[in-house]
């Protein structure tokens, strides 16, 4: 077995990035540890294998930071997560083992834009909610059905959809989480329905101004 070569000492910009990722940690902003990590971490370890990509220790705890997050991270916060125990891992790293993980159909990929894409670890049927303030992404359950079978299945089916097979049917609700909503000193319930009344237009004047 090939012993690692002593790890080489960060920089200044490399602590203050570690510090910085410890600090958010110790303030809460990681959510709390998902109970069906653990199943959720063996399916995807099995599928990173019949990828063809060797199950190294950086693409082993890449995995396992996804199936315990139910955030939606990015690449871009996993690898920042992990940079500071493991800085010789590459972005590209990150980034190819959760995308073979989402071809694989063991995790989502997640196009909520403005934005990164993210990827969500629940494969369950379930919508979402975005906050307009922060970008937290929360699960919704789904109420309804979820993963039809055909087009005949999705209720309130609109004419655009005749012919059309339809895969999934997906919810996003928009608004501010309660954290954003109470620093803009509103309910969340109705920070989503409030709109900034539109300025009015001054007209210039017409003519040559008075002296």
């Amino acid at each position: 077995m090939k012993v690692a070569s002593p790890s080489p000492p960060l920089s200044g910009s490399a602590r203050r990035s570690g510090a910085g990722a410890g600090a958010r940690q110790a303030k809460g902003r990681k959510p709390a540890a998902d109970h069906r990590a653990e199943p959720r971490v063996h399916d995807m370890l099995a599928g990173v294998r019949a990828a063809g990509l060797k199950l190294t220790p950086q693409r082993v705890a890449i995995v396992r930071a996804l199936a315990d997050d139910p955030s939606h991270p990015t690449a871009q916060e996993i690898f920042d997560r992990l940079q500071a125990s493991m800085p010789t891992m590459s972005f590209a790293t990150v980034y190819n083992t959760l995308d073979a993980l989402s071809n694989a159909g063991l995790c989502g990929s997640l196009s909520l834009s403005p934005g990164a894409c993210r990827f969500d670890p629940n494969m369950t049927p379930h919508h979402h909610a975005v906050c307009d303030g922060c970008g937290l992404v929360r699960d919704v359950p789904a109420t309804g059905p979820s993963h039809p079978r055909g087009p005949r299945d999705v209720p309130g089916e609109p004419p655009a959809l005749s012919g059309f097979e339809v895969r999934a049917v997906e919810h996003i609700y928009r608004g501010l989480c309660a954290s954003c909503a109470a620093r803009a000193g509103q309910p969340a319930e109705q920070a989503g329905s409030k709109r900034p009344a539109p300025r009015e237009r001054r007209r210039a004047p017409h003519g040559p101004e008075a002296g």
